[in-house]
């Protein structure tokens, strides 16, 4: 899992390697039980505000989680966080 700084949002690969994220709270915690795809960016970020840094953000964030993917669903804690 990665914890984004620019979002305000953690990110891990789900099922079938599906990219998916949560909020963070103030407090520093998530909410993993309130996950979505990425592909639903739109309910928490606006496309319309969405720029190239925002989208180069996402794509380094996927290539990363890749990467380093084990496959292992069982321990879902922040791992790294980027800006």
């Amino acid at each position: 899992m990665i914890e984004s700084l620019h979002f305000k949002r953690a990110f891990w690969l789900g099922h079938d390697k599906e990219l998916v994220s949560c909020p963070i709270l103030k407090d520093g915690t998530i909410q993993d039980w309130n996950f979505e795809p990425v592909s639903q960016v739109h309910r928490w970020h606006s496309w319309y505000k969405l720029s190239p840094y925002d989208m180069e953000c996402l794509f380094n964030i996927h290539r990363h989680l890749v990467e380093n993917y084990t496959g292992e669903l069982l321990d879902i804690e922040i791992q790294e966080t980027v800006v």
